[in-house]
């Protein structure tokens, strides 16, 4: 009767052991997914309305003036904040929108140089501010941020995505009104048009993480 009596009691040790490592790995797995950042599938925020955002220093715009071709052209904003604009000087810009910049000349074109005139304002270039894009692309690295660029953009300009790539899963990381925020989009859905591509924002980071050998 004492062998099979061994026997039992070695079994239900056993028994108790993978009871054990079982209940471990499931607490391990519940802390491990508790600790990983949190990524949303949610859209991210479109960026906001290029003429609502403030201009500095090395930004260039581009300004164009109703039946005054001689007026319309590129301009960039000095180190102290003005451009200068035929006839009416410099023009403080510091702090100030497109559409309140396109007010401000046509105040003073209004004031003798031109009847009623009509100015619009177009951002097309802004001075250190990038994106970047890396992981699983061929030319990883930061890139100069232009108004309208997309995520998909983005990734051409890095040279596009290398054959290790998991375009399913791209991690956009961007600040918000909430803090930092991690989005994942696919990118193989937005290329076969089933869904939109996605504006980026100055500072947006672009992550293409490596498909699991």
């Amino acid at each position: 009767m004492t062998p099979s009596i061994r026997v039992a009691v070695g079994w239900g040790a056993g028994a108790h052991r993978r009871a054990v490592w079982w209940f471990a790995a499931v607490v391990l797995a519940v802390v491990g997914a508790a600790c990983r950042p949190k990524v949303s599938t949610v859209t991210p925020p479109a960026p906001a309305d290029p003429a609502s955002q403030t201009l500095g220093p090395g930004d260039v715009v581009e300004i164009r003036v109703r039946d005054a071709e001689d007026l319309t052209g590129p301009y960039e904003v000095a180190e102290d904040g003005t451009i200068r604009f035929p006839h009416i000087g410099n023009v403080d810009v510091r702090g100030k929108s497109s559409n309140e910049i396109a007010a401000a000349i046509e105040a003073g074109l209004a004031d003798g140089w031109l009847r009623q005139p009509q100015v619009a304002v177009r951002v097309t270039e802004r001075k250190n501010r990038e994106v970047s894009v890396l992981g699983s692309v061929n030319q990883g690295g930061s890139y100069a941020f232009k108004p309208g660029l997309t995520l998909v953009q983005a990734i051409s300009l890095a040279g596009g995505m290398n054959p290790l790539a998991q375009a399913r899963k791209v991690k956009l990381i961007r600040q918000t009104d909430r803090g930092k925020q991690t989005f994942e989009v696919d990118v193989n859905a937005i290329v076969n048009s089933r869904a939109d591509d996605i504006r980026l924002e100055p500072g947006d980071i672009v992550f293409v993480p490596e498909s699991p050998v």
